[in-house]
């Protein structure tokens, strides 16, 4: 008996009518490297640096470092290879948009307070665009999709209560007809897989708007914090087909759509130790970002190229916390020909929640915040990030980030034989490679900045959960080029 079926149903909470889990929280936690293309160029690593719009929203005080008024506008093209579900492989997108506004505070003196700057700045904290066309591997005439279905009909029958997925693929006069019922009632079973092919593309994207205040004192401590406003949008489409080692063949797509929005707060310092050295140190925190989220979802069954069933499941609301984030930067400079920046941030993957609203479903929400516990872990983020003029109006820059995985060994997706959760898929997903390269051109009080980012990343796919079954490795690769559009006043 797989053991992952087992804790499945011991966990299972009658009526649930949710199915958020690990693998839509990490995804929701997570950001891309994404603002201004300066900022993309050098890899985001501009916590102690500053002097960007975008640097407010990982550590706000890099806005005091402006002693001049800046806007700036970004676009990008993101390219993720080939298309999924009738869905495009590239995409434009608008990335950025903000404006910083820096008030000199006459101060005659160079103690003291010198500038107090304030700034908005929208920009897309995590762009959902991906796709995915996988040959199922390792199936080897023993393990299927079906198995882990007639689990949950086994369950469902028992407990008398029957979730989305178990009432679409049983057999009987009220269910679906995919799953058999050679046992007699209560007694579901599977057919072994020969092979299978999955199919996914998800899109949307999850926006912030950050408001800003930042203080410069002394030109030696700056302060500053953010508050933001997120705005999720985020879909996925999927199409699973199974041909069993009868030759029966079945295919199952499935939709899901969550949309909310939320906020957070972020704090910042940055300081030089030394007062005649450009060499300075940031610190930052950042609040958890507190969403309200509503999700819904559906799915369709064939059977033989037939129609077997439907499920959909209305709209429902919840509510998730991203952990705390911490972050320490170091930054340098020599003239005003060269700056170099590194920048590390932590966040406990397995310290997010999810919560109930209206006081449903509290024992559900539970189990899945220890799920959570038990398999996802802290995420380390590295970035490095450099830019050297040779001339003044002319910039190249060079970028690195490491984003280490959030999933502990062996991971794995719960799916409640009474809930409403149809997809049985699943990716733990390893560790993030980030590379970025960029130019700068400045005339007069205007400039215009290219960036071109690259990001590689290996997963272990599941199409179902069997704890014997060997994971199809993919990757999620994609490239994406910038053009940000500003001026200085």
């Amino acid at each position: 008996m797989n053991k992952y079926f087992l804790l499945s149903a011991l966990i299972s909470v009658a009526s649930a009518t949710y199915a958020q889990d690990s693998y839509d929280a990490q995804n929701f936690a997570n950001s891309d490297l994404n603002g201004t293309s300066r900022f993309v160029a050098m890899g985001g690593a501009l916590g102690a640096l500053g002097g960007d719009v975008s640097v407010m929203s990982t550590n706000p005080a890099g806005t005091g470092m402006y002693r001049s008024s800046d806007a700036a506008l970004s676009f990008s093209g993101l390219f993720t290879g080939d298309g999924a579900m009738g869905h495009d492989g590239a995409r434009m997108s608008f990335d950025q948009a903000g404006v910083i506004i820096a008030f000199d505070m006459d101060n005659p003196t160079s103690k003291g307070l010198q500038f107090v700057n304030f700034g908005v700045n929208y920009q897309k904290k995590r762009n959902f665009l991906f796709n995915q066309l996988t040959d199922v591997k390792n199936l080897n005439d023993t393990f299927s999709q079906t198995y882990q279905i007639a689990y949950l009909c086994n369950y469902s029958f028992n407990n008398n209560y029957w979730g989305t997925l178990a009432d679409m693929s049983a057999s009987s006069d009220t269910h679906g007809s995919i799953i058999d019922e050679s046992g007699g009632d209560g007694a579901y079973t599977g057919v072994p897989a020969s092979k299978a092919y999955f199919e996914k593309a998800t899109f949307g994207s999850n926006t912030q708007a950050d408001v800003n205040l930042s203080f410069n004192i002394s030109d030696q401590f700056f302060l500053g914090a953010s508050v933001g406003v997120y705005d999720i949008d985020y879909s996925r489409e999927s199409f699973y087909q199974e041909m069993g080692t009868d030759n029966n063949i079945y295919d199952f797509t499935n939709w899901y759509k969550t949309e909310g929005d939320g906020f957070d707060v972020k704090l910042g310092f940055i300081c030089r130790p030394f007062e005649d050295s450009p060499f300075r140190f940031g610190v930052s925190v950042h609040t958890p970002i507190w969403y309200r989220l509503t999700d819904a979802n559906g799915s369709d069954l064939f059977f033989n190229d037939g129609y077997v069933s439907s499920g959909s499941n209305a709209e429902y609301d919840y509510r998730f916390r991203t952990p705390w984030k911490f972050g320490v930067s170091l930054g340098h400079t020599i003239g005003t020909c060269f700056a170099i920046g590194a920048e590390y941030e932590f966040q406990d993957m397995s310290s997010m929640h999810y919560s109930e609203v209206g006081g449903y479903n509290s024992d559900y929400f539970r189990n899945q915040n220890k799920i959570m516990g038990e398999t996802l872990r802290g995420q380390h983020t590295l970035k490095v990030g450099a830019e050297f003029k040779p001339i003044e109006q002319l910039s190249f820059r060079l970028g690195y980030n490491f984003v280490s995985s959030p999933y502990k060994k062996d991971a794995y997706r719960i799916i409640g034989y009474d809930g409403v959760y149809t997809e049985t898929d699943y990716t733990n997903w390893g560790n993030i490679n980030r590379f970025s390269v960029g130019l700068g051109y400045r005339y007069k009080s205007g400039y215009v900045d290219f960036a071109w980012h690259y990001q590689a990343q290996k997963g272990d796919f599941y199409a179902f959960d069997d704890v014997n079954l060997k994971p199809t490795k993919i990757d999620a690769n994609r490239s994406q080029l910038m053009a940000t559009f500003g001026f200085r006043f």
